[in-house]
């Protein structure tokens, strides 16, 4: 299995979109799935702003997820989404870990809803540790973890 990151092309912007419009993979992140018209606004952004970076994840030469690198609230986080094909395969772990090389910037951030033990994981073999814990207004458990 070969993992590599690229820069993003429009042609894989159609495969983020239905990665996020998985339920399954939307509820385990927390995340509430955007409209089409939404994604298409919130990746306009992403690909223009020169303060974000992010890699498409490629396995064999398919489209898997992405890896990025974005400013919030005052700090560099780093967050990361592949389909649901791709998961429990090491491939998140693989793909993290490169991004990690390229993107030096420190300290980074990340944050996981406690149902999302899988990318925990993932973050702490790439060196993360949890900082904080914190239940929201919705009563979802957060954490956030940092790497030095």
């Amino acid at each position: 299995m070969t993992v590599t990151l690229r820069s993003v092309r429009p042609d894989d912007l159609p495969v983020f979109f239905v990665h996020q419009s998985d339920p399954e993979a939307a509820a385990m992140a927390g995340f509430t799935p955007r409209a089409r018209d939404a994604f298409d606004a919130h990746w306009s952004r992403i690909i223009a702003g020169p303060a974000f970076v992010v890699r498409t994840v490629e396995v064999a030469g398919a489209v898997a997820g992405y890896v990025s690198a974005f400013p919030r609230e005052g700090r560099t986080e780093i967050a990361y989404w592949l389909g649901r094909d791709y998961w429990h395969r090491g491939i998140g772990r693989t793909a993290v870990a490169m991004f990690l090389v390229q993107q030096r910037e420190r300290p980074l951030f990340a944050s996981v809803i406690d149902t999302n033990g899988a990318s925990q994981t993932i973050l702490e073999h790439c060196g993360f540790t949890v900082v904080r814990e914190e239940a929201g207004d919705d009563g979802v458990r957060e954490r956030t973890l940092r790497l030095d």
